[in-house]
């Protein structure tokens, strides 16, 4: 089937709005997956996996009106004002049965298809309404001076004809436009953008003959940034009914952002010094506010991109521990500084299943920053917890959880990862590790400090890795920290990293400070170190000690 003049679907609905709608639907339809397809075959919103080919021949088979029922797919067509815009499909995951779907999944994919109808007319309501609404606004706005009708508006989309308005308001012409860069470029010197008409007036013909006449004019004025005067055209040429061009620079300082277009007809008067200048005076009005439209555009989306991060921000302290473990005999501290509003590193302690003497600790980092590592992490912290809660030893876990990130999430962000279990009553600790950066093991009878070492991968880079499980026994007085490398590789303002050998210094400098005094130690020689230098990576810190007076817990 084929449409023409089709409504984009993106135009009319959410696509949060559609999905979270098709979700609750999918419910009602046991054995089905759900597609929003626009009029060009493109995934709009839904579940599942559905291939580009697979879109496009749904909405060739979908029907005028009627839905469409066949053993693997239930399709109808969208209609907006009588315009196709888009097909709903339920994919049925169990074809091979032989049936087709039953009356109970039909009326239930009615009804979805019925709500998105709904919401299809309250787009098209809401659509006219806000086009009554800027009609009103542009028609009272003629009756003020041209800079408050013009700097008034914020709307970037509404500018081009506000500002043809005034223009054929001050001065004679039969046709006008207004061209703006098709889709501008930081890498685009400028004059070399497609420009194409945002706004215009006249009749069809006019306007066609004269954007056929003006093209070189359009093209001098663009790149020169200087007013042009243009007298007819030779006879026979494409713009043969023009007699006249008046064509100027919309400009911001030395910027040109477009141009405006006037023109009139064979033995009408052509423009003078005078018109120029007027629409010269009305052009900088015009850049002025499409810049500031521009401006304001981008500081809504980023008071609306803040807003959103901190909201992220929120949810993302919300996966860490609310508070340290307290068990008797020990003693923990912990700290998590993101370099951005969200981050990638994650620590966690917790206790296993059935074992209330022993204690899950992990501490991990993704390979990478802001929201796509905090993404990342929240999928990961989840697979971490419920492996952990599966018995396994810590290597098998990291294992596991690499076949996981692997299998299920399809990204280039990395991770590393320490897991390790501890006994609180023999102070037992098993550890493996997957790439991370090895913990610090103070070991208060020797007085030294040693590297928590076990061979091991990054996770989900490769299938299959080696993880190398070992243990050792925290005594009384000893401490153990963990760390991720915004700790070391925090740099001063010539770009020296902090180091590891600076941390295990500052580690030993008190072998018998509380877990809380070295984290706070710890912070504190970073910050000193860094001095105003910007916080480059994500800072996560965990310490546990052992305290001397503890006794074996029975």
């Amino acid at each position: 089937m084929t449409h023409s003049d089709q409504i984009p679907l993106r135009r009319l609905l959410q696509r949060q709005e559609a999905a979270t709608l098709l979700e609750k639907f999918e419910a009602l339809l046991p054995g089905y997956r759900l597609a929003l397809i626009d009029a060009m075959g493109q995934f709009f919103a839904g579940t599942g996996k559905w291939s580009q080919a697979e879109l496009a021949e749904l909405v060739a088979q979908a029907g005028d009106g009627e839905m469409v029922r066949t053993a693997d797919f239930l399709l109808q067509p969208l209609l907006a004002e009588s315009q196709f815009v888009g097909i709903l499909a339920a994919r049925n995951l169990q074809p091979d049965l032989g049936q087709e779907s039953g009356p109970g999944e039909g009326q239930a994919f009615h009804y979805l298809h019925h709500s998105l109808t709904l919401l299809l007319v309250k787009a098209l309501e809401t659509r006219d309404i806000v086009g009554e609404v800027v009609e009103r606004y542009r028609e009272i706005n003629l009756l003020h001076q041209i800079g408050e009708t013009i700097g008034g508006c914020l709307d970037p989309a509404a500018i081009p004809k506000l500002v043809l308005n005034e223009a054929n308001r001050v001065i004679r012409a039969e046709a006008g436009m207004v061209l703006l860069p098709t889709t501008p470029t930081a890498t685009a010197s400028e004059g070399e953008e497609a420009l194409e008409v945002k706004a215009s007036f006249g009749p069809t013909g006019y306007i066609d003959a004269l954007h056929g006449a003006s093209e070189h004019a359009i093209d001098r004025v663009y790149s020169t940034g200087r007013p042009a005067i243009v007298t007819p055209p030779p006879a026979g040429g494409a713009g043969a009914i023009i007699g006249a061009m008046l064509c100027v620079p919309l400009k911001m300082q030395e910027r040109t952002l477009g141009v405006i277009l006037l023109g009139r007809l064979l033995e009408q008067a052509v423009f003078t010094a005078g018109d120029e200048k007027l629409l010269l005076a009305l052009a900088g009005q015009a850049a002025t506010a499409i810049e500031t439209a521009r401006l304001h555009v981008e500081e809504i989306k980023r008071q609306r991109l803040e807003e959103e991060l901190v909201i992220g921000h929120q949810i993302q302290l919300s996966f860490l521990p609310e508070a340290c473990p307290v068990v008797p005999g020990w003693e923990f501290a912990a700290v998590y500084q993101a370099a951005r509003q969200v981050g990638g590193d994650l620590y966690d302690f917790f206790e296993l299943p059935d074992e209330p003497r022993r204690l899950g600790l992990i501490i991990a980092d993704v390979t990478g920053k802001g929201v796509p590592a905090a993404l990342f992490m929240a999928s990961s912290r989840s697979i971490i917890r419920t492996e952990s809660m599966s018995g396994r030893n810590p290597a098998a876990v990291l294992r596991r959880v690499n076949q996981l990130i692997i299998r299920d999430i399809r990204s280039r962000l990395f991770l590393t990862a320490f897991y390790a279990t501890l006994d609180n009553r023999s102070g037992r600790l098993t550890y493996a590790n997957g790439g991370h950066d090895r913990p610090l093991w103070l070991r208060s009878a020797a007085n030294q400090i040693e590297s928590l070492a076990a061979p091991g991968f990054i996770l989900g880079a490769f299938k299959d890795i080696k993880l190398e499980e070992r243990a050792i026994e925290v005594a009384p007085g000893d401490l153990l920290v963990f760390y991720t490398d915004g700790v070391t590789e925090a740099r001063d303002a010539g770009g020296q990293l902090f180091g590891e050998e600076r941390l295990r210094a500052t580690v030993a400098a008190d072998p018998d400070a509380s877990a809380q005094r070295v984290l706070q130690v710890v912070v504190d020689a970073v910050k000193t170190f860094t001095g105003d230098t910007p916080q480059s990576d994500d800072l996560t810190l965990f310490v546990v000690k052992r305290q001397k007076t503890s006794k074996n817990i029975h």
